[in-house]
């Protein structure tokens, strides 16, 4: 019996990326969704006084095409709200700054902007021809940069941020989203201070929104008398909606545990104890 001869092993070279494109695969663009905090089952969108505020300042500095920031407190729907606006715009030109880490720095800013935009050269390996790169890519399309959570960002992202859409021509509209830190932040540099288009402090909802808002938010509220509303409100919720959102969860485990059909008293205590 033969044997056929065995043949030489030939290893294979590993493919080259074209030339001129990045080997790493371009990222997946982040959900831009408006995300309902708790995920509640037929939670409804309102179109709240803070949900208008934000529609007409986001769509006017966008057609501007220059920067604004939304500031207020945490829970009183800036990011939502803001999310539930650009939704009506064309996602590829949203780029959004979103970081993991908190603290991001003017490199983290700088490589997230060449990812969002799926830019096929390779990535700059010094600031001075990093900004170079983005200086001449931005103006090529109307891209809308929002910076949400931004009162985690060092003085320098601003300073980075502002010097980029000084040197862009035509420039990209940019939406700063944060707490008061970042309108502090901003308030605090004369050069930053002087290129805010829109200055839009977000406040908590009003007493008498809160009787109009809520019922529209979930039907577990919607037969539910405004003196109880009215009751949560003063007692726990004070104006947030993230904080209804959280008592509205608990209200509705209250409606199982005790197996009852509707929010009374009893029900508010079971849940209020456990906010």
């Amino acid at each position: 019996m033969t044997t056929a001869p065995r043949r030489k092993h030939v290893p294979q070279r590993r493919a080259e990326p074209a030339a001129g494109r990045s080997a790493t695969a371009p990222r997946r663009r982040p959900d831009l969704r408006p995300q309902f905090f708790l995920d509640i089952p037929d939670s409804h969108l309102v179109a709240t006084d803070t949900l208008l505020q934000i529609k007409d300042t986001v769509v006017d500095t966008v057609e501007s095409r220059a920067m604004s920031v939304i500031y207020g407190d945490a829970g009183l729907g800036k990011s939502f709200s803001t999310r539930a606006t650009i939704q009506e715009m064309n996602p590829d030109l949203i780029l959004p700054l979103d970081f993991a880490r908190s603290r991001p720095g003017p490199k983290d800013l700088r490589e997230e902007l060449f990812h969002q935009m799926n830019l096929s050269c390779k990535m700059p390996g010094t600031p001075t021809a990093f900004d170079k790169l983005l200086r001449e890519t931005l103006p090529r399309r109307p891209y809308v940069i929002v910076c949400d959570e931004a009162q985690q960002y060092r003085r320098e992202n601003f300073e980075f941020l502002r010097k980029l859409w000084d040197t862009c021509d035509p420039k990209p509209a940019i939406l700063f989203v944060g707490g008061r830190e970042a309108y502090d932040t901003l308030q605090s540099d004369p050069a930053l201070a002087s290129r805010i288009y829109i200055r839009l402090e977000i406040l908590a909802m009003s007493p008498e929104e809160v009787l109009t808002t809520v019922p529209d938010s979930h039907p577990v509220w919607r037969d539910v008398d405004e003196a109880l509303l009215k009751r949560i409100d003063t007692q726990y919720a004070d104006g947030s909606f993230r904080e209804w959102v959280r008592i509205t969860k608990h209200v509705l485990k209250g409606l199982q545990h005790f197996g009852a059909e509707k929010v009374d008293d009893a029900i508010v205590d079971w849940a209020l104890a456990r906010c």
